[in-house]
């Protein structure tokens, strides 16, 4: 089951549509909106699309603008497409780290597995957390605990040093600063948040 209403319809008409290209198939979502259509605990309206496998971002780049009039590119690098399409920002990423888990697919949609999201956002929060960030590793902890994800963290970043990770996850000084993202349970508030994961790190 997807929790299709956690993402604006045209936002998933465009997602829909992307995973239709045959230029794009061995590219799945990850990220906030991979995780909000599993566990539907937010609005999210981003897309991240990562592959495993090198891509040429010039071709990809033209094959993009040939099928969008709406289309503009936000940074480009080596294996990595931040763009705009339809007023949606998309990014296209090599991910090198790969996947543990099988993608999964469900209404045409291919999204990694919950278990591979976990590590990816311990990744973000200790490069620069934002507050999203924070609010998707609250919703994660009700299904793993603290130890079981910085485990997971550890078998796909194998050369990062676990006590950097878990003071990132207690520094909360840009992303208190930020829009809080639309949550669905509205008890859920960024104080309680905050709480929930210094509680839990106190708790290692």
């Amino acid at each position: 089951m997807l929790y299709t209403t956690t993402v604006a319809p045209n936002t998933l008409g465009l997602l829909t549509e992307l995973m239709d290209k045959p230029y794009l198939k061995g590219f799945c979502l990850v990220g906030g909106t991979a995780l909000s259509l599993q566990i539907g605990h937010r609005i999210s309206i981003d897309l991240d699309m990562f592959t495993n496998a090198p891509f040429d971002v010039n071709e990809l780049k033209s094959k993009l603008d040939d099928d969008y009039p709406v289309f503009q590119v936000l940074l480009e690098s080596q294996n990595s497409l931040i763009t705009n399409i339809n007023n949606i920002k998309v990014d296209f990423i090599r991910f090198k780290y790969g996947f543990t888990y099988p993608i999964i697919t469900e209404k045409e949609i291919r999204l990694v597995d919950i278990k591979d999201i976990a590590p990816m956002k311990l990744d973000a929060i200790t490069g620069r957390g934002k507050k999203k960030d924070f609010y998707d590793l609250y919703f994660l902890l009700k299904k793993y605990a603290l130890p079981k994800i910085l485990d997971m963290y550890q078998v796909k970043y194998q050369h990062t040093t676990i006590f950097h990770v878990i003071k990132s996850i207690t520094y909360f000084h840009e992303a208190d600063t930020e829009p809080d993202p639309v949550i669905i349970d509205k008890s859920v508030t960024w104080i309680r948040v905050k709480k929930k994961l210094i509680e839990e790190v106190n708790r290692l």
